[in-house]
């Protein structure tokens, strides 16, 4: 996603490109899920023993073909399960190769190199490598690839770049304004979101719940700690400077570029209520909730 919205125009609307991106992708995943209910509730209801294969390739590879079985002409809708998932496999090829092809682009070493020429690398090397797929251990390598490659790491890689937009951009910046207040908000929300969660899924697994409640309440500490740091510390920062400037920070000045390219009449909503929401999401909630997502899949 982000090598593709590298190749829109500057003066785009970002938030409506979002928020249609989203919708598109949710609303599809939405008609999907009729398919995917119907026909594992089909195979429960027959006794099928592939019926708990109803996520990943387990539901792809198996349960839509024992399905497939059992219908009407079962070759033609066999082809056109073939069909579906090989424009799929296309559709995947193109944007991770693309994503790829991207970065390296941006490389002093793939300056030196084509366009095409980095695509055909990359084709032939996957082409090369995905034959281990092949084999008759294949499935089950495939699977535990596929687990570990678009679970954990996916997960790992969100988590990241939300810390790296959130907290780690503009960092200094809020450290020369206020140190203490910067450093009791990261300290504070880090210094237990990074125990909690394990303690929540290992320790007290019956219990897990009270996780959610114990985090939200220390935040609300930390927030008036942080703010009151700043307003009787050196710079005696005011509320809305405070806001701003430290609790803010890092996410605000990116939120500030998007609402500027929204052409919305309602634009008072997008520099205010828009801000609020978005920041405190990206910098705050997302974090928290696939770190606490992570664990618990762990």
């Amino acid at each position: 996603m982000v090598s593709y919205a590298s190749y829109v125009p500057e003066d785009s609307p970002v938030i409506k490109n979002g928020v249609s991106v989203a919708l598109i992708n949710c609303s599809f995943s939405f008609f999907a899920g009729f398919s995917v209910f119907a026909v594992v509730g089909y195979l429960v209801g027959m006794n099928s023993p592939v019926s708990d294969n109803y996520s990943s390739i387990g539901l792809a590879f198996v349960a839509f073909p024992a399905a497939i079985e059992t219908m009407p002409a079962p070759n033609f809708w066999a082809l056109m399960l073939f069909l579906t998932l090989f424009t799929l496999g296309i559709d995947s090829a193109f944007a991770m190769v693309e994503g790829t092809v991207i970065v390296i682009q941006d490389s002093e070493f793939g300056k030196k190199l084509g366009k095409l020429k980095i695509a055909t690398i990359l084709c032939v090397v996957g082409a090369c490598c995905s034959t281990i797929f092949c084999f008759n251990w294949g499935f089950a390598l495939f699977d535990c690839v596929d687990h570990y490659l678009n679970v954990y790491t996916i997960m790992l890689m969100a988590i990241l770049q939300a810390i790296a937009a959130a907290w780690y951009h503009c960092a200094d910046d809020a450290l020369k304004l206020e140190k203490i207040s910067t450093i009791t908000l990261i300290l504070g929300y880090y210094g237990l979101l990074v125990p909690l969660a394990w303690l929540q899924f290992f320790a007290f697994p019956t219990y897990s719940y009270v996780g959610i409640i114990v985090f939200w309440l220390w935040f609300i500490v930390i927030v008036i700690t942080s703010f009151l740091a700043g307003k009787f510390g050196t710079k005696k920062l005011t509320f809305q400077v405070w806001y701003e400037e430290i609790f803010l920070y890092g996410v605000r000045p990116i939120c500030k570029h998007m609402t500027a390219r929204s052409e919305s009449k309602w634009h008072w909503f997008t520099e205010r209520v828009f801000e609020f929401w978005w920041c405190f999401s990206i910098k705050y909630v997302f974090p928290w909730g696939m770190y606490t997502l992570l664990v618990m899949t762990v």
